[in-house]
Parts: C-alpha cells; structure tokens; sequence
C-alpha cells in the first residue's frame, strides 16, 4: 500500500536545501494571486511553505495540506505568526471546506499521486471546493524527461561539505511511472528514501481534468507566464472550472 507521509517525512530534514526559496517562488506566488481576486487559496503538499509563505506576504489567505507531519513542523517554525492554515492529511480523500478561489498543486505533487484513477478523484476533490469562478493551477514536469530514460539516471546533490544526496532513477514507459531512490551520505549508515510519481502528458492531463469537472484555459512554460516550447522543461496549467451545461 502506498505510504502517503514516506515521502516527506523522509526528505523533511533536508527538502529546504534540495528546493530552496528563489525567485522563482515570488513569480508563482504572484501568479497565484492574479488568478485568486479574493484571495483564498488552498495548496495540496504545502510541505515547509516554499509557495504559501510568499503568497501570504502578498496577502492571499493560504490553507495549506500536508500528509507529513515533520513538513508542516518545519513550516510552523518558518511561519511562527501561524498566518498559513494547515491541515495533516491526505489530500487525494479529504481536503477542507472552502471554498477557495484557487487549488494549488505545484512542484509536481500532482505526479506524486502514483494512480491515474487518484489523481482525476484528487482533481474532482479540488474542483468540490471552488467557488465556480474558481480555477486549478499545476504545475508538472515535462514528462519528456524521464520518458526518454533507457537506463537508470544517477544524479548528485552536494548537501554539506560532509554531506550528498545521491539520486537514482528509473523509469517505465508502460506504467509511465517513475521510481527515485534518493540516499543521503554523511559518514554514517547511508539514509534511503523511495519517491514513486506517476507522470502524464499534457493532453492526458487535459482529459483528465475534464473527467474531474474541469477545462484547460491556459498553459504556460513557467510562472512568467513564458510560451510553451518543445523544449519547455515544466508546465504550469490552469484549469477552470467546466460549465455544467458544456
């Protein structure tokens, strides 16, 4: 059974050196609030607050939800004025009341969703707490990527003078699934975290949303709202919420 808080809580202790705080979480906080006129948004795998704190100082009012505990701890300690909402749980069976005006799920966590027929209920789930003007943005990989795979892709992350993250990852085109075995080297006995994702093109992306109640209105290549490419390395789409007489 798939373990829903194995991935944070593993990568917790060291998420923050591995997807650091940049410009680049400004520019999709911005993008979020352009797209929320009343300001309330919630994001699915709020993790340390990497996206809700930014969008907080903007003045958006952020529910962030989390399976891993260890995560939402490291983001109380960031966020001592308590100003982004929290919720412990899975997200792809229980998400809170809203309504919102945006559902966030970036970072490629809807791919963190290792079944097709999950991420369309998480999406049906989200598109349940939207005001009906509201809309879903994500933001995904270009699938591409791992795809093209043929043999296993070893990447390094230099952590500390004293410290790696060795990555290693393989991929199945049939499944379109992919398997990264990130193990941490201090010294000591090595640390080994298994992510599992299940990636998807944007077309099947496209009819997915469309089973959960939702359309494609615009895809981007990034959050400066950049035009797609062949070589665009992510996607960043934003769904509305489908017309029940469409």
């Amino acid at each position: 059974m798939f373990d829903v808080t194995a991935y944070g809580d593993g990568l917790a202790s060291v998420y923050d050196t591995l997807y650091p705080t940049t410009p680049d979480a400004d520019q999709a906080a911005q993008f979020v609030n352009d797209e929320a006129p009343r300001g309330r948004v919630v994001e699915l795998g709020v993790g340390t607050g990497r996206l809700a704190l930014p969008m907080v100082k903007l003045g958006l009012r952020v529910h962030g939800v989390d399976a891993s505990q260890r995560m939402l701890d490291l983001l109380a300690e960031r966020d001592r004025e308590g100003l982004v909402e929290v919720t412990v749980g899975d997200f792809t069976r229980q998400l809170p009341a809203g309504p919102f005006d945006v559902g966030l799920v970036a970072l490629n966590t809807l791919f963190m969703v290792p079944d097709r027929d999950r991420q369309i209920e998480t999406l049906r789930l989200l598109r349940s707490r939207l005001v009906p003007s509201g809309s879903v943005v994500v933001e995904t990989y270009n699938p591409w990527y791992y795809h093209r795979l043929t043999e296993p892709r070893v990447d390094v992350h230099h952590l500390a003078p004293d410290r790696l993250m060795i990555d290693t990852s393989y991929a199945d085109r049939v499944t379109q699934t992919v398997v990264i075995v990130h193990a941490e080297l201090d010294g000591g006995t090595p640390r080994k975290v298994v992510e599992l994702s299940r990636y998807a093109w944007p077309s099947e992306l496209d009819l997915m949303a469309r089973l959960a109640g939702l359309r494609l209105r615009d895809r981007f290549g990034g959050w400066n709202r950049e035009p797609v490419t062949p070589e665009t390395p992510r996607y960043v789409s934003v769904f509305e919420v489908a017309d029940a007489d469409r």
